[in-house]
């Protein structure tokens, strides 16, 4: 005999452990505004250096991300792979668990 669905609770997640899974650097985190959209150029290129020193990738011109928050939240993972070919999916994939946590923290 199947099981189904029909006659199950649907499952529930507290706000807080959503945070569970959203990274956390003290040596950057208190430096960022909680709201990546927030971010001036300023601040996306803290959080650019902290990942490619984080993650040991090859340096990352600064060029590339002349740009604050609110554009980041505009990019693809085809623009930030376009960026960054070697770690451009987890640069999208940090940014928007960033983002998401803030979003759904509020």
């Amino acid at each position: 005999m199947a099981l189904g669905t029909a006659g199950m609770a649907p499952v529930r997640y507290e706000r807080s452990s959503w945070n569970m899974y959203q990274p956390y650097y003290p040596e950057v985190e208190d430096h960022l505004p909680k709201d990546p959209r927030q971010w001036t150029r300023d601040d996306v290129a803290t959080w650019v250096k902290f990942l490619t020193s984080q993650h040991r990738l090859p340096e990352v011109p600064i060029g590339r991300f002349l740009m604050n928050g609110k554009a980041l939240c505009l990019m693809t993972p085809s623009m930030f792979l376009d960026r960054v070919p070697l770690g451009g999916k987890l640069f999208y994939k940090d940014f928007q668990l960033r983002l998401s946590a803030y979003l759904y923290s509020n």
